[in-house]
């Protein structure tokens, strides 16, 4: 068997012709250059790296677009309280304590032994996702953005790696089985803006999902904002509005049939304002159905994440109800996948790096009207806000088998426990496995607090940013550590740590003897 070696110059990697020895020579360089990070003189070692590198580049840059929305959400609220009353002295300190240090340059760092608790706390906490889904569960959607920047985007940062991918979906999927075993209604469940719904969307923003979207749906949007001046506005009274000023405007009076201000039912019955509508709902349908079916046939290319969550939602909602049909199973699904993933990429595009600058009036509408029309077919399409919406009924018709099957397909995918359960293992043997925090992250959140409910016994707990609610506890004896004691050993071993026995002594006697 030939193998694949780096002889010189000469070497050249395009001559192999085994196709097995192939890849076990790109895997075997792929290892050499991620554990030891050495310059291989070969161009696909390098096109590796390289692509490792841009990967890492995307998961930083999608943190950072994350607190930059996160910042703005928060000016806009505080702009609103300023616009109301004058901001006091101490609510604009709390502003710039809740700002985000993008790239800190200076700042003290923690001390080695401290760095160290705090490594194996976040690898805890990393590889143990019940505690962050117990967490997510107990925070309020004031509270959500702060935690999920630091889950989303820094315990589970790495994107592209399918250890940190897994664990994160595993969290995902007890957040999201308490939210069915909680529902009371069908129709509220993943609907309304909650903390869930909100990890949802932020998830669909990690790097795949942003990739996904773009090659997607670039190409279609690009194609259509290029006709700025193509107006596809079907709402009657907006119609019927343009029509009286352009009449106006060309003629310098307007006819006495033709007044403004008058109601929606006036406007949609006329004759005029009904045959300018007509062409214009045809051409939004021939674009939906091509949105549609670029959509449809991308399904193998949705990322895996995507895909899981999308079966989580399937199988979790057959087991709540039991006797629900496949028409609202997939409602939810959609709801998911268009009103979470896709339409806002398609309402708003350049947000999504889509398209450069912001698309001008009349396509932007038509983009507003296209992702209505998505989330219609979607969803159980309600007419009652917009009754114009439902001349686009046909559209929802003719394609809502083929929606229902692209989503059962979408669901169709594998799981994933058995490999997790070896990376799990791997990231033991791993020396360079890392979490990439900033000081503003670690501090203000997570802090322990140490009670003793009776003589001898206390409870190490841990808590997020001041929530009552402990998302780890741990019992300690006091007997237990004496006994280590006598015994000069040093290490006690909980259930989740390993407890230094004598400066754990000295903390709790510093701590309790000032309480007497």
């Amino acid at each position: 068997m030939s193998s694949f070696t780096d002889s010189g110059p000469s070497s050249d990697p395009r001559r192999l012709t085994n196709r097995n020895t192939n890849r076990y020579s790109v895997n075997q360089l792929y290892s050499m250059a991620a554990e030891n990070d050495t310059d291989i003189e070969d161009d696909l070692s390098r096109a590796q790296k390289r692509l490792r590198d841009l990967k890492a580049r995307i998961s930083a840059q999608s943190k950072k677009n994350f607190v930059l929305e996160r910042d703005v959400r928060y000016l806009d609220s505080r702009i609103a309280l300023l616009i109301q009353n004058r901001m006091a002295l101490d609510e604009q300190n709390e502003v710039q304590q809740h700002l985000e240090e993008i790239e800190p340059n200076e700042g003290a760092f923690p001390p080695e032994r401290r760095l160290t608790q705090y490594s194996n706390l976040f690898f805890l906490l990393q590889s143990e996702p019940r505690h962050i889904a117990s967490l997510c569960r107990l925070v309020s959607l004031s509270e959500i953005d702060t935690l999920l920047q630091t889950v989303m985007f820094t315990l589970y940062g790495n994107q592209y790696e399918s250890r940190e991918e897994h664990l994160l979906l595993t969290m995902f999927q007890s957040v999201l089985s308490a939210q069915f075993e909680t529902a009371t209604e069908f129709g509220s469940l993943l609907r309304a803006n909650t903390p869930v719904s909100r990890m949802m969307t932020t998830y669909t923003r990690r790097g795949p999902g942003q990739s996904y979207l773009k090659s997607v749906l670039s190409d279609r949007i690009n194609g259509l904002i290029e006709h700025r001046d193509l107006n596809l506005e079907i709402n009657p009274l907006k119609v019927y509005e343009q029509m009286v000023t352009q009449i106006e405007e060309e003629t310098g009076t307007l006819p006495p049939n033709l007044p403004r201000g008058v109601p929606p039912e006036t406007a949609a019955a006329n004759p005029d304002v009904q045959a300018i509508i007509a062409p214009r709902l045809t051409m939004l349908m021939e674009i939906a159905n091509s949105f549609l079916l670029t959509i449809i046939e991308s399904m193998e290319s949705a990322p895996y994440g995507i895909r899981w969550i999308c079966k989580q939602i399937r199988s979790l909602t057959r087991r709540k109800y039991p006797d629900a049909t496949d028409y609202a199973i997939c409602s939810l699904i959609g709801g998911f996948f268009f009103l979470r993933f896709v339409n806002p990429a398609v309402v708003t595009p350049q947000a999504f790096m889509l398209v450069d600058g912001v698309p001008a009036k009349h396509p932007r509408r038509t983009l507003t009207l296209i992702a209505k029309m998505l989330q219609n077919l979607a969803n159980k399409p309600s007419y009652a806000k917009e009754q114009y919406m439902s001349s686009l009924n046909p559209f929802v018709e003719n394609n809502k088998a083929r929606i229902n099957l692209f989503l059962n397909n979408l669901c169709e995918v594998g799981d994933f426990y058995d490999t997790l359960e070896m990376d799990q293992y791997m990231a033991l043997s791993k020396k360079d496995l890392m979490i990439h925090i900033t000081l503003n992250e670690l501090r203000p959140n997570i802090y322990f607090n140490i009670s003793s409910p009776t003589p001898g016994t206390f409870i190490i707990a841990l808590h997020y940013k001041g929530r009552e609610k402990a998302i780890l506890e741990m019992d300690l004896k006091i007997d237990d550590l004496l006994e280590k004691q006598k015994d000069n050993k040093h290490l006690l071993d909980l259930e989740y740590v390993q407890l230094n026995v004598p400066k754990v002594l000295a903390l709790l006697n510093k701590i309790f003897s000032k309480k007497k």
